[in-house]
Parts: structure tokens; sequence; C-alpha cells
């Protein structure tokens, strides 16, 4: 509106009014529900089709979708459930010395 950008005020008390019409931005009362937080020369109007380059900003919650190319890097948060395969990261506690055969049973500490 008037070439400002607004965005809805993140306060759960005022965040209710942004959907109404007095609250808009062009509303009397509009600074109780809206921040200014940007300046805006040019066309306001949508882009018809999506942009070719990724946003260089992250988004805030993951792709519901997999990736077709995962990352070689740990994820820093643990998946939702485990995978089949043991890992191919050290244990934080190794022994002194490699068995010759692999036993049947932990070892104790």
């Amino acid at each position: 509106y008037n070439n400002y950008v607004f965005e809805c005020k993140s306060d759960i008390h005022y965040s209710k009014f942004c959907k109404q019409a007095a609250y808009s931005p062009s509303g009397i009362y509009w600074s109780l529900a809206w921040n200014k937080i940007a300046w805006c020369e040019g066309t306001m109007a949508p882009t018809s089709t999506p942009s070719a380059e990724p946003s260089l900003t992250p988004s805030a919650e993951p792709s519901l979708k997999p990736s077709a190319s995962p990352s070689d890097e740990p994820s820093l948060k643990p998946s939702a459930s485990p995978s089949d395969e043991p890992s191919l990261k050290p244990s934080a506690e190794p022994s002194l010395k490699p068995s010759a055969e692999p036993s049947l049973e932990p070892s104790l500490k």
C-alpha cells in the first residue's frame, strides 16, 4: 500500500487483526496490526512463473519432498526414524584394541 511493504505483527494479541478491513494497511487502525518493513518502487504484481534460481535465504520449514541430490554432510538434526544401515561414523567410546574375531556378545565396561 502506497509503495510500502507491510508485515503482520507477530504478537498474538495484534496479529488476529490483520485480516480485518479496519486494520488493513489502508485502514484507520493499520498501525495496531501491521509493521512497515520496507519501501518498494516499481511493480507490486507477482511474477507469472517462479524464478529458475534458488532463493539465497533458506526456508524456515524443511521440504516435504526428498532431495534428488542429498548432501554428503551430516544433518544437525536427527532423523525421525533410525536407518537400517549401521553408522560409518566412529564410536565416541572406541575399544583400546581391536578383537581378532567379532564378538557375539557386547563387551562390558
